[in-house]
């Protein structure tokens, strides 16, 4: 009788996700659910924000968190100046700029615009809510793309796949932008999307431009909202309107507004006219590198428009057939391939490392991105992975992703495929694997759409009827155990600690991926399709059981980067300089008054100069740690820092290297702890 109330139970508590507008035969209790859902949802969304602890994962959430208060507080776009100490450079820290003595973020202002309210409003845990409530409408969002596609159940299959399954929940609650862009992101698909399915002339172009809109407010949040233009355009084009040249060129124009904005921020900020300057035009992200994918980018959204693709396909298939079509093709992709060997190459070469074995990336390292003792690439301590190792259930899109070669699907398999191409190979062309963060936080834009294609996948084998609720949940409780031995075995063993992490997922993803292709040519069988089904739902609980795990592991090292931060507050002086490498531990000393400014080999002389400055202004100056005062020590005479190190919060963190700060030996005796 227990088990019986679980499964239902937890039936019950997944169709709370959402309820479809289609093919609905009780109107009222589907309204009912979605306000139990809504409600539910809500409730979870204020319970992680005021539990999780207001503290940003990484160096670039400390300059989102900048962003905003300085927006909140001074009406800025830029983050800091000298301090207001005269003869001071800007105090610059990791991923800003130094402009006419102010101190400008590399990343899109679009974001402190937004942001400032919540942060006046709450802090930093208004940052936390506004990307809770970004990550909530996503989910949503997701299921409404899915229900204009697929029947009502794949819509809630999708949108708990969504919620549960991926790493979406690392970012609902932190102080990146991902969850917020992605808001935009989904909202311009789901406008362009209701235009295809909307009978009104009027009406699909005023949604074209609704969605141009979204995707150029997008790019003032993060870049790379930019991929969702291409994207719809080759789909509208390609899939859902091949005869229509109008809603294209209104998709553009609604982008407008967005780029026109994103260009006179960064005017105002680097003198630069463009909407997706990171810096100025001799930086590291200068935009030039880019000018040959832009080039050719260009060149296939014009081929797309000028040349209806899909009709000329049928022509040619009807003149010459099918056979001779595809062997042109093919003899054209091997062209193609011959001409851009080392660049295809070097796009599936980066695919390989970010989709299938991040282990393999060696692009580049960063601050907590490391190789231990026995070569594994870890972050933070934990082993970081690719995007199959957090998604297993990923090769239960090959059910689905196959409908488009039996014409069937084509609209929503077309869009749910570029959609996930077009993260994958833009960042494959150098490998960036997402810094510091346990998973693929580029490919979060990829996640809705992977949720749309596994629930159609799911959906198709469950249809099938040969599998029971009971072996549902036994297939939860197995995967459940299944991962926790790996994390015994894990942590058990330094040599098999990244193994034991990340290599069982191979296993489950190449299990399952065999039984979708076997259900594809054998779907009447029942042995093989309850064998798909117990394989998705121990991949998807395993996925689910990943992410929740890197997701406590998120909660739990901000805890402790908020808790040192506070630490570090009570005992610096509040109008002292600091010269540091880890600025995120500085937050609450800078919401204190301190100024902080990152001291590396690139800026020793303008590090040197600050100390100078505020020096002589009679104010404090600190080098955080050994690593700053070593290097400042080999530019200042011999005794010019105290030998022993200040200790900050010495009692919950004795010994710690994190809070050790050394001082001026002229200044030693008045900046004491």
């Amino acid at each position: 009788m227990r088990k019986e109330y679980i499964v239902k139970f937890w039936r019950k508590t997944l169709m709370m996700v959402s309820s479809s507008t289609l093919a609905r035969p009780d109107v009222g209790t589907a309204a009912n659910w979605r306000t139990i859902s809504i409600c539910g949802g809500l409730a979870l969304m204020l319970a992680g924000v005021f539990l999780i602890a207001p503290a940003p994962f990484i160096i670039d959430g400390g300059i989102y968190l900048d962003m905003a208060r300085a927006m909140a507080n001074d009406g800025s776009l830029a983050i800091a100046g000298n301090g207001g100490v005269e003869g001071a450079p800007a105090l610059t820290k990791y991923l800003t700029h130094g402009v006419d003595g102010r101190v400008y973020p590399q990343y899109p202002s679009g974001y402190a615009l937004l942001a400032a309210p919540f942060y006046k409003l709450m802090g930093v845990r208004g940052l936390m809510l506004m990307n809770a409530g970004a990550a909530f409408a996503s989910i949503w969002l997701t299921w409404r793309i899915a229900a204009y596609f697929y029947s009502a159940e794949i819509a809630r299959y999708a949108a708990i796949i969504f919620a549960l399954a991926t790493f979406i929940l690392s970012y609902a609650f932190s102080i990146w932008p991902h969850a917020l862009s992605l808001g935009f992101w989904l909202g311009s698909v789901y406008c362009a999307v209701a235009a295809t399915k909307d009978y009104s002339r009027l009406r699909q172009l005023a949604l074209i431009v609704a969605s141009g809109l979204l995707i150029g407010a997008g790019i003032n949040i993060r870049v790379d909202v930019i991929l969702a233009f291409p994207i719809l355009f080759l789909w509208l084009r390609l899939f859902a309107r091949p005869d229509d040249r109008i809603s294209p060129i209104f998709l553009l124009i609604g982008m407008a507004p967005g780029l026109m904005l994103a260009s006179q921020l960064n005017l105002m900020k680097f003198g630069a006219f463009s909407p997706f300057s990171y810096g100025p035009s001799e930086g590291a992200d200068s935009i030039e590198r880019y000018i040959p994918v832009m080039v050719a980018g260009v060149t296939l959204l014009a081929g797309a428009w000028f040349i209806n693709i899909p009709k000329m396909a049928r022509i040619a298939i009807e003149r010459f057939g099918a056979r001779t079509c595809v062997a042109a093709v093919g003899v054209a992709a091997l062209v193609g391939v011959l001409v851009a060997g080392d660049f295809l190459w070097k796009i599936l070469y980066g695919a390989y490392v970010l989709v299938i074995n991040l282990q393999a990336h060696d692009a580049y390292f960063q601050e907590g991105v490391e190789r231990n003792s026995f070569g594994q690439l870890l972050f933070w301590g934990y082993a970081k992975k690719a995007l199959v190792q957090s998604l297993v259930f990923v090769p239960l899109a090959i059910i689905p992703a196959f409908q488009i070669f039996r014409g069937k699907d084509v609209a929503s398999v077309g869009l749910c495929l570029l959609a996930i191409a077009a993260p994958v190979v833009f960042y494959a062309m150098n490998q960036w694997h997402g810094g510091g963060s346990y998973n693929m936080r580029y490919f979060i834009p990829a996640l809705p759409f992977i949720a749309i294609l596994n629930a159609a996948g799911l959906h198709a084998i469950a249809v099938k009827g040969a599998f029971s609720r009971q072996t549902t949940l036994v297939m939860i409780v197995a995967a459940a155990v299944a991962y926790f031995l790996m994390q015994t075995v894990s942590q058990g063993s330094p040599t098999l600690y990244a193994p034991a992490a990340l290599y069982p997922q191979w296993v489950i993803a190449g299990i399952l991926a065999g039984l979708a292709v076997a259900f594809l040519y054998r779907s009447g069988s029942v042995r093989i399709s309850r064998a798909a089904y117990c394989a998705a739902i121990f991949a998807l609980s395993y996925s689910a059981f990943v992410n929740f795990s890197d997701f406590a592991d998120d909660a739990k090292a901000r805890a402790r980067h908020h808790a040192m931060a506070g630490a570090i507050a009570r005992d610096l002086a509040d109008d002292a300089l600091v010269l540091s490498q880890l600025p995120i531990l500085l937050i609450e000393a800078e919401t204190d008054g301190a100024a902080v400014m990152v001291a590396t080999d690139d800026n020793v002389a303008q590090s040197l100069a600050a100390a100078a400055a505020f020096e002589r202004s009679g104010r404090c100056v600190y080098f955080h740690n050994s690593t700053v005062a070593r290097l400042m020590m080999a530019y200042l005479p011999e005794g010019a820092i105290a030998p022993q190190p200040l200790w900050a919060g010495e009692r919950a963190f004795p010994g710690d290297p994190r809070l050790a700060f050394f001082t001026l030996a002229s200044g030693h005796s008045r900046c004491t702890f």
